[in-house]
């Protein structure tokens, strides 16, 4: 189902679970509860901590081969 106003789509997910095995307490009690949820987007990201031989360190969001020093600015190659 698409969500009017922003252009992202919404979808739902019905998760299935056997209601006898939680209520235990019941005798005879059979069945599976359904329940609805509205899923949501979720972004992740990875942080690089990056760190010059002057002793400066920074963090950048993506990994770069070769990277300019903010402290002395001289021009370094990333290793991992």
């Amino acid at each position: 189902m698409k969500d009017p106003g922003n252009g992202r789509q919404r979808a739902k997910v019905t998760q299935f679970s056997s209601f006898a095995s939680r209520v235990r307490g019941r005798a005879g009690t059979d069945g599976i509860e359904v329940r609805e949820d509205e899923m949501v987007h979720i972004t992740a990201q990875r942080i690089y901590r990056m760190r010059c031989g002057c002793g400066r360190s920074w963090f950048e969001l993506q990994l770069p081969n070769l990277v300019t020093c903010p402290a002395c600015a001289k021009l370094g190659l990333v290793s991992t």
